[in-house]
């Protein structure tokens, strides 16, 4: 029966031409490839999970920091630990800031509905308003908290007492403000705007719209 499987396949080969085999021979190579970076993603997914994670899956980005995850039915609220991103909604406690929506468009982009995660949590697992308080990793190992500070789309930011990975996040944060990575183009720190920001045009659409 194997055999009557492989023969077919031995003809082809030896009917094709160099060329054409070689070009066989780097498609199943890049095939192969990518079914092995499959495994291994979803490898790095489930490896996480050991170490005190909890798969779940993306239900939809709220906005830069702020995820929810599970069901319709089960969702639960999830809070980035150890950054900050400006605020891209309005609040009773906060005005909608500088750069809210471009961080909260890249988490929407970046964390999808359906997308798989790991959270793994801190010291503490929620807080006051019941919020779950995580590092999200994605299936390839990433740390999405830290890719936010890295490419300039969130402030580090310690909340005691999960500050496992504030030095970390830190010095993330200062390579990305030397290099006026996104949000640092247009804050001077957390809670001042560059002087040129403020004289911008960009500046005066932003405060007539907010």
């Amino acid at each position: 029966m194997l055999n009557e499987l492989i023969e077919p396949i031995i003809d082809y080969w030896k009917k094709q031409d160099e060329i054409v085999q070689y070009a066989l021979i780097a498609v199943g190579a890049i095939v192969g490839l990518l079914i092995v970076w499959r495994m291994l993603k979803l490898f790095g997914l489930y490896f996480g999970a050991i170490f005190k994670g909890k798969i779940t899956r993306v239900y939809k980005a709220v906005d830069g920091d702020t995820i929810h995850v599970g069901s319709k039915k089960n969702k639960k609220t999830v809070r980035l630990i150890g950054v900050d991103t400006p605020e891209s909604l309005r609040s009773m406690y906060m005005d909608v800031q500088p750069f809210g929506k471009e961080a909260s468009d890249y988490t929407k982009k970046r964390l999808k509905k359906g997308k798989r995660v790991v959270l793994r949590y801190d010291k503490e697992k929620q807080d006051k308003f019941g919020r779950l308080l995580a590092y999200v990793y994605l299936g390839n190992g990433e740390l999405y908290n830290a890719t936010l500070v890295k490419h300039g789309y969130a402030f580090a930011k310690r909340y005691k007492p999960n500050v496992s990975k504030a030095p970390y996040f830190e010095k993330l944060e200062q390579k990305a403000k030397s290099k006026k990575k996104g949000l640092w183009k247009i804050y001077k720190n957390p809670k001042e705007l560059r002087a040129q920001y403020k004289k911008s045009a960009a500046y005066r659409k932003f405060k007539m719209k907010h």
